[in-house]
């Protein structure tokens, strides 16, 4: 007896759905909801083992981009100055660059650094948990057809025709 099929009814009229179509349904929510997940881990461990320091912001770079929420936007990428724990000056940018982050040369805001290496620096922020939310929000729009689909699949399977 073959098993390639996604939904089929059978000859005494049973119907039978495949673990192919419940694969079908459920892959789209299943992989947001779980990037989701993933990201937020993330952006909960990335301050993990990072020291705080107050940071001066000596440049900053502007960057023309483009933002779906936005648009047509200037990301700011700024250079901080900071004191290391081990009483050493060291200048590091975030790596990344933000619309958000439009600091003026010489403002003090905390920063995080990692004390193990002279790498980028980790602002804090709320920023951190768009991919997260955007992807847990893609996760929900993509939950709801697939419980419409699961429904209707159960429907179709209950509403067998019952043969003597």
């Amino acid at each position: 007896m073959s098993d390639a099929f996604f939904i089929r009814t059978r000859f005494d009229g049973h119907r039978e759905i495949s673990w192919r179509s419940w694969l079908l349904v459920w892959i789209m929510p299943a992989l947001f909801l779980g990037a989701a997940a993933l990201f937020a881990l993330f952006t909960l461990t990335a301050p993990l083992g990072k020291q705080a320091a107050e940071g001066e912001v000596i440049e900053l770079r502007a960057y023309e981009g483009w933002s779906p929420l936005e648009g047509e936007v200037t990301n700011y990428s700024p250079l901080f100055r900071y004191m290391r724990a081990d009483g050493t000056e060291a200048r590091a940018s975030t790596g990344m660059s933000h619309s958000g982050w439009n600091f003026a040369p010489g403002s003090r805001m905390t920063i995080l650094y990692d004390p193990d290496t002279n790498g980028d620096v980790y602002l804090p922020g709320t920023w951190h948990w768009i991919i997260p939310g955007a992807l847990a929000a893609l996760g929900a729009a993509t939950l709801v057809p697939a419980l419409l689909a699961a429904l209707l699949l159960l429907r179709w399977r209950r509403r067998a025709p019952a043969l003597r």
